[in-house]
């Protein structure tokens, strides 16, 4: 169990970088930014707050301008044990299917796929842009 655990958080480590070099400097989260992510899931569980963000960090993947706040790092500090477990289980899912995504633009049909990043973009930025309907703040820059 300990093994899959280290492995999976390895997982989002390399994700986080990832998006480093897409849309934000991957620095520690300040205790501002902590406080202000747990304010921001207060009422989401950790299976919620872990699909905003993978969403948040596949977005900043495929969407362009898209780049994550100071928000998305703190937001994985929130949790240990199991609500750890299971924020990075539904990150993990989330994440995985927007590099799905991504790979669809490169090599499935261009117009549907288009068509298909086109309508996510959209909805990450309405749902965890700057004024986001369930996570706002996680998600700036991206165009519609």
């Amino acid at each position: 169990m300990r093994t899959i655990k280290s492995h999976l958080h390895a997982l989002l480590a390399c994700a986080a970088m990832l998006v480093s070099t897409s849309g934000m400097a991957l620095t520690d989260p300040s205790p501002d930014d902590i406080e202000a992510a747990r304010t921001s899931v207060d009422e989401m569980t950790p299976y919620d707050a872990g699909s905003r963000y993978g969403q948040a960090l596949g977005a900043v993947e495929i969407c362009p301008g898209a780049q994550t706040t100071t928000k998305v790092p703190a937001l994985n500090t929130l949790y240990t044990d199991d609500n750890l477990q299971t924020f990075n289980a539904q990150a993990k899912k989330i994440y995985e299917a927007w590099i799905k995504l991504k790979q669809c633009t490169l090599l499935d049909d261009p117009s549907e796929c288009k068509v298909i990043v086109d309508e996510s973009c959209a909805a990450a930025l309405s749902e965890i842009g700057s004024s986001g309907t369930v996570l706002p703040g996680l998600l700036v820059g991206a165009r519609r």
